[in-house]
């Protein structure tokens, strides 16, 4: 079970609009071939019921944005925050003229809702009037009009893609963030595209990455930083006492009696008690104990917790 502080552990049901998602949709006979040469995921690996998530680089191996990918009947969707999938689709129509696929932003056509808790399973299954897929871990259930990705477990959560906008909401879109957070999952914003190879993200821990699959576009910095050892930063989860901040704020470590620059906030949510959860790229080789705070917030306080996955591959 994660370390729920901001989602409170095992919330019963929580709906929220995510309104700041966007969707690509891409339609084509050529269309896993294309994306094969585009993001770090094996599309030969996503079948019908099942999601990837993935990253997408340009030709140095820097992230514009973190993807939950998936099939939709004919077309594959891809799922993000709106700054990264406008980035995304800038470079994916430049490079898709030389392929048979359609490549469109879908964020009018879908309504992106986020939903979690004990009662997710049951109230999802009801609403889509059809039982949701378990099996595999990372599952996809097919609707008339969208799909729905199982993206958690302890809280159960789910992304909702849909064409209708009529699914009803209880909740502010930070509880959502939140837990992302508490996942350990990163979400792109303007402040952080086109600055972190993957690996600097925890891509790889999050099965985001092939290391098999051949040639895309950043790849050979990414082949690099795996084999030949380059790695020297990673993504860690903080909590701890502040003021709010926004994606692209600087951390700072003590150093003895000074303070210097540690590294970069990936994604953060506050409360109104001050409290801040954070995403922030550090490191790879940091302290446990180490004294965090934000910059220009004398008085934050922020400690490392544990990620759900282990950080041991490259």
């Amino acid at each position: 079970m994660l370390d729920t502080e901001f989602t409170k552990a095992q919330p019963e049901y929580v709906t929220v609009s995510l309104t700041d998602y966007g969707v690509i949709e891409l339609t084509g006979p050529q269309t896993d071939e294309f994306l094969q040469g585009q993001l770090t995921c094996d599309m030969k690996q996503l079948g019908a019921n099942h999601w990837l998530f993935a990253a997408h680089c340009d030709n140095k191996g820097k992230a514009m944005s973190t993807l939950f990918v998936s099939r939709c009947g004919d077309s594959v969707l891809l799922l993000s925050h709106k700054d990264a999938i406008a980035a995304s689709l800038a470079q994916l129509q430049k490079f898709g003229v030389f392929s048979k696929t359609d490549i469109v932003d879908a964020s009018d056509k879908y309504h992106v809702y986020g939903v979690f808790g004990t009662a997710a399973p049951e109230r999802m299954a009801q609403w889509c009037e059809q039982p949701l897929n378990t099996e595999p871990q990372q599952a996809v259930t097919a609707l008339d009009d969208g799909v729905v990705f199982t993206v958690g477990v302890h809280p159960d959560q789910y992304l909702l893609v849909t064409e209708r906008d009529s699914f009803p909401t209880n909740s502010e879109q930070t509880l959502w963030h939140a837990l992302e957070i508490e996942r350990g999952r990163p979400t792109l914003l303007s402040g952080t595209l086109l600055e972190y190879v993957p690996q600097m993200l925890n891509v790889q821990a999050l099965n985001g990455i092939s290391f098999t699959k051949g040639c895309y576009i950043g790849q050979e910095t990414i082949a690099r930083m795996k084999y030949l050892g380059k790695q020297k930063r990673a993504m860690f989860r903080l909590v701890g006492q502040g003021k709010p901040v926004a994606a692209g704020a600087t951390v700072e470590q003590q150093l003895g009696e000074n303070w210097r620059r540690a590294g970069t906030v990936i994604n953060a949510v506050s409360r109104a008690d001050n409290q801040l959860s954070m995403l922030v790229v550090l490191p790879n080789d940091i302290e446990a104990d180490t004294k965090l705070r934000v910059k220009d917030d004398d008085a934050s306080l922020l400690e490392i917790y544990p990620l759900p996955y282990k950080l041991d591959e490259s």
